[in-house]
């Protein structure tokens, strides 16, 4: 299997297959970087800025979860106290 090519946009630092001829991010036509160790930092950076993401977007998530359980749990208990009331009708 052939490797993928990856070279960086000198203006806005994204990473872009070999073949493109523009930044497919900033548009830029110049310069791209293609020094193999600054590719594979990009890359570094980039995977631990997704993993970031990743986990904040979990933990989001999960706080979400969390307030729409508490809203159910609220509900179902003013539900039963209005149902055990003498003014809630049947």
């Amino acid at each position: 299997m052939d490797e993928v090519r990856l070279k960086i946009c000198d203006l806005c630092g994204a990473l872009n297959l070999m073949d493109n001829t523009e930044c497919h991010v900033c548009g830029w036509r110049g310069h791209f970087s293609t020094e193999p160790a600054k590719v594979r930092s990009v890359i570094e950076v980039t995977r631990k800025l997704q993993l970031h993401g990743t986990a904040q977007a979990r933990s989001l998530f999960w706080s979400l979860h969390q307030k729409v359980e508490e809203i159910g749990w609220s509900l179902r208990s003013w539900l039963s106290r209005r149902r055990r009331s003498p003014h809630f009708p049947l």
